[in-house]
């Protein structure tokens, strides 16, 4: 549950202040609505291809550090170089957290062998996550009124995949 929302909040706070860090770097509102565009398509395309890939292995907790590395790689960009390659930073991130998204569901239904019980487990991560998924976004908009910065805001999100990164390990396919 805590994966799953920490994973989510960082596409809720994207989705709520992406254009408007852009903006805030000198990028035009135009080009910073289609930024948020590619991001939708980006992460689409995660949703799709990763767990595509990582539909040989048992274990999915390599598919899934490849997600947290890609976020890992657009936060970064946001924070440190926003208008260097908004393109590169935006499609990484998209991909990043639709891998994540999508994988995270899977990898919950790998925990258990029994239907009914990996369902119930889909459905606390699912209204749990959620409701955590609503904090990032608020605490981005805080880090930004404080700070006067966005950097702050994706600095935060850094760490959240981190910490995701070392909850995942703990996601092994020992199903019971």
């Amino acid at each position: 549950m805590s994966c799953f929302g920490l994973v989510n909040g960082g596409y809720s706070s994207a989705v709520a202040w992406l254009a408007p860090a852009f903006q805030a770097a000198g990028i035009e509102h135009q080009a910073s609505g289609g930024l948020l565009a590619l991001m939708a398509i980006c992460q689409a395309a995660g949703a799709l291809i990763l767990p595509l890939c990582a539909a040989r292995d048992a274990d999915r907790r390599l598919w899934l550090g490849l997600a947290l590395a890609l976020q890992f790689f657009g936060f970064c960009g946001l924070a440190l170089w926003p208008a260097a390659a908004p393109l590169l930073w935006t499609a990484a991130l998209g991909f990043g957290l639709g891998g994540c998204f999508a994988l995270m569901m899977v990898i919950a239904l790998d925990q258990f062998r029994a239907p009914e019980t990996a369902n119930a487990l889909a459905a606390l991560m699912q209204g749990g996550g959620f409701i955590i998924a609503a904090i990032p976004p608020v605490a981005v908009a805080i880090l930004r009124d404080v700070t006067g910065s966005y950097a702050a805001g994706w600095t935060l999100h850094l760490i959240v995949v981190g910490i995701v990164g070392l909850l995942a390990l703990r996601l092994s396919p020992i199903a019971t």
